[in-house]
């Protein structure tokens, strides 16, 4: 299941730090309401990940619109090449 997940330059940096975004991980089925949630609480990120559909469960009062998974979601490997904020490149 393609979703999206929404979240702030701070905690995108630390993801890739980490390797992995810590669970439950919450993303949104429609790209349109990721979009409305990035705007309406200022976090510029989206990413585009693909949760196992066995793993994913509704998140409640979200109209449906919203999922998680209860495990932590691993970063492949194409985001650890070179990136221009790191210190030590």
């Amino acid at each position: 299941m393609i979703v999206w997940h929404v979240c702030s330059i701070k905690k995108f940096k630390k993801y890739l730090q980490c390797g992995v975004i810590k669970a439950p991980v919450r993303a949104w089925i429609d790209i349109k309401e990721a979009e409305r949630f990035s705007k309406q609480t200022g976090r510029q990120i989206i990413l585009r990940l693909k949760f196992p559909d066995s793993k994913v469960k509704p998140l409640p009062g979200h109209k449906g619109k919203a999922v998680y998974i209860n495990e932590d979601y691993h970063i492949v490997d194409w985001l650890y090449q070179k990136r221009s904020f790191d210190k030590n490149p």
